[in-house]
């Protein structure tokens, strides 16, 4: 009477040696851990575009459209006052 209750306890065990890790492995090949660990989705709407400007020590020029720098008076391209 005692085989019946020692079986069912190594089954058990064998159970637990061989289905937990081939369980993990099957979450781990199928992305099911993945889901658990992945951050939460961003709310629409809360990032602005970024945002292209000219750097603040730069300009245009007025007769070609090159960036110039502040402190120029004359275009390097084609030789316009920029005053």
């Amino acid at each position: 009477m005692m085989m019946g209750a020692g079986i069912l306890f190594m089954a058990l065990i064998g159970l637990i040696v061989i289905g937990v890790p081939l369980l993990i492995v099957a979450l781990i090949a199928g992305g099911g851990l993945t889901a658990l660990f992945k951050s939460r989705p961003r709310q629409a709407g809360t990032d602005s575009p970024p945002s292209f400007h000219e750097p603040a020590g730069e300009r245009k020029c007025p007769t070609c459209g090159r960036a110039v720098r502040a402190e120029w008076n004359i275009c390097p391209s084609c030789g316009a006052a920029l005053t």
